[in-house]
């Protein structure tokens, strides 16, 4: 089974179970009501009961959740070549976005005509001229140990609320050339506990996987950046292990764009599929996730290798 796959079967099953004890009324039971199970994980009514009928039909195996293959065969409605071939001609003329295009082809092609959406995919076959293609500027470092991304993000408010604590961050640190990321669990965002947090991440890197880093880049919040840098203790601490501290543009994310990847991943695959009893539950289970992201997790920013899979060949082209 994929790994996407695991994480669709991981989150349905124990709403199903929990969704038949409120159905049975089983007391002890997690929610009283249908809809509070449906408002506590974030779907519909219609979502769930379509999600349960396909388990119940499928004899409750887990393969049963995982989404059908359907439509038309690949190729079988695909605009003709000579279509094809017209539209790009034009579009690399005049430059007409997809609108433009379809009401240029309408009265050529009538009801044949295809969709602004097409108009898009048929673009994307056809490689553009220079001068009509949209130059995205994106980096990635040659060797692992060149720079590493730091940042944090608080814990979903369900998350907090279900424990009972007000405030709970992630912070996370990743190599940019592999994506391998340390994260750790805090409960304040000081410039004290992020400098410590990035210290234990820097030994991890160093004891795991055997490099270190060259320089670190974070945003310019208070936690990364003070007004005198001798008196900042992450400032001292970078200049005292020689790491070079870069700092991303003002209100410019982007910038930071592989360490905001990665939290977007850990809110959709670790902590929504997944519910905890304690602060200590959601540690352990941070590291089982860190695993299975380093060493078992595709990345789609890495031609679907994983991270460990990157370093491997990295560290055999070095060396």
């Amino acid at each position: 089974m994929k790994y996407q796959d695991i994480v669709i079967v991981k989150r349905w099953i124990p709403i199903l179970n929990e969704y038949e004890r409120t159905r049975a009324k089983v007391t002890p039971r997690p929610f009283k009501f249908v809809k509070n199970l449906c408002e506590a994980h974030h779907i519909s009514k219609k979502e769930l009961r379509r999600y349960y009928c396909k388990w119940v039909e499928g004899g409750r195996k887990p393969e049963s959740l995982l989404p059908h293959k359907r439509g038309a065969k690949p190729g079988s409605r695909r605009t003709p070549k000579e279509v094809e071939r017209n539209i790009i001609k034009a579009y690399r003329r005049f430059g007409s976005n997809r609108y433009e295009l379809v009401l240029l082809f309408k009265p050529y092609y009538l009801d044949k005509t295809p969709s602004p959406a097409t108009m898009d995919r048929i673009k994307a076959r056809y490689p553009l001229n220079g001068a009509a293609k949209k130059i995205i500027k994106r980096y990635e470092k040659q060797a692992p140990g060149e720079l590493a991304h730091i940042d944090l993000s608080k814990v979903p408010k369900d998350i907090r609320y279900s424990l009972k604590i007000k405030e709970l961050y992630i912070a996370a640190l990743c190599d940019d050339c592999t994506r391998i990321s340390y994260a750790e669990i805090l409960k304040d965002k000081k410039a004290s506990t992020l400098t410590y947090f990035t210290a234990r991440s820097l030994s991890w890197f160093k004891q795991i996987y055997n490099f270190e880093f060259e320089s670190i880049m974070s945003d310019n919040g208070p936690e990364f950046r003070g007004k005198l840098r001798y008196e900042h203790p992450f400032e001292v601490m970078c200049q005292q292990l020689g790491i070079k501290h870069i700092y991303t543009r003002t209100n410019r994310p982007q910038t930071n764009g592989k360490i905001e990847a990665f939290f977007k991943i850990v809110k959709k695959e670790f902590f929504y599929p997944n519910k905890f009893d304690s602060e200590k539950d959601v540690i352990l289970n941070l590291g089982n996730f860190l695993f299975e992201y380093n060493h078992l997790r595709r990345h789609g920013g890495l031609n679907y290798e994983t991270p460990f899979d990157k370093l491997q060949k990295v560290t055999e082209l070095v060396s």
